[in-house]
């Protein structure tokens, strides 16, 4: 795996890059409070070994810089900056993105023709749209407070965490801690903030927009995220599925790699070779 560092404006922009001497390219996108580590067992994948695998620390989080206290904390503004970092690693060359959790939202926000990607995979999606708002993605009994403020009790953490997953190996759980504890500033709430002051777009709209498939995949034991909020998305979905993945709760790609990473090589396979067409 090959470290890198992209200038981006003011920011320093962590990513890894797997098989780099492949053209073919799969972008990670990772959730709030994590790190380019949650896409730990996709990148060691053999079922993704013939594409270069590059996964990309969010601002704030991981090895990359952090915004200036007064910077733009917006899902649109984290998705100018994401575009950026996306557009300097394709190369011209051909890719899809795939993302989760947050990741999905600030994937969406994208604006449409800043980038061009062969297909989108959204993993434990919570975008938010008319018709399709929080009320509607959230499961009523979920505690989201952990991932919106910058104070959270351990406790809490904790509890937050064994909700996103459903692994019984400490290891897991010791990553996503250090990639909670890793998180700097006060990324959190000044993220929570422009939220509740709605600065964000129909998400769901400018994914319709696109003009290539998206694949959908949920945890079948999903304790964060109304598993069934998309059903009737006005979604170009591949195979005009939306997957379930049993085992699996919002870290599906942790909770069940198997399976997951068996979903993305198809789709992967299905969208370089109909764009090789």
């Amino acid at each position: 795996m090959e470290t890198s560092s992209l200038q981006i404006n003011d920011l320093q922009i962590a990513c890894y890059i797997t098989n780099p001497a492949k053209e073919k390219t799969i972008f990670f996108i990772h959730g709030n409070s994590s790190s380019s580590a949650t896409w730990r067992k996709q990148v060691s994948s053999l079922l993704l070994a013939d594409y270069r695998l590059i996964t990309i620390d969010l601002p704030n989080h991981g090895g990359s810089s952090a915004l200036d206290a007064d910077g733009d904390f917006s899902l649109p503004g984290l998705a100018k900056i994401l575009s950026a970092a996306v557009s300097q690693l394709s190369d011209g060359k051909p890719y899809i993105i795939c993302s989760i959790s947050l990741g999905t939202n600030i994937v969406a926000e994208i604006t449409v023709g800043e980038t061009e990607p062969a297909g989108y995979f959204l993993a434990g999606p919570c975008m938010v749209g008319d018709g399709f708002g929080m009320d509607k993605m959230m499961l009523p009994d979920i505690d989201p407070s952990a991932i919106f403020t910058d104070n959270a009790s351990e406790n809490d953490v904790i509890k937050y965490a064994t909700a996103t997953s459903l692994s019984t190996d400490i290891t897991d759980l010791n990553y996503f801690l250090k990639d909670y504890h890793t998180v700097q500033g006060s990324f959190r709430s000044s993220l929570y903030a422009t939220i509740a002051a709605g600065n964000y777009n129909d998400q769901i709209k400018l994914i319709q927009l696109r003009n290539c498939p998206v694949c959908i995949v949920f945890g079948k034991d999903e304790k964060i995220v109304n598993i069934n909020y998309l059903d009737d998305a006005p979604i170009n979905l591949w195979n005009k599925t939306i997957y379930k993945i049993s085992g699996a709760s919002h870290l599906v790609n942790i909770d069940a790699p198997d399976a997951f990473n068996k979903i993305l090589a198809a789709f992967a396979k299905d969208r370089f070779t109909t764009n090789d067409a």
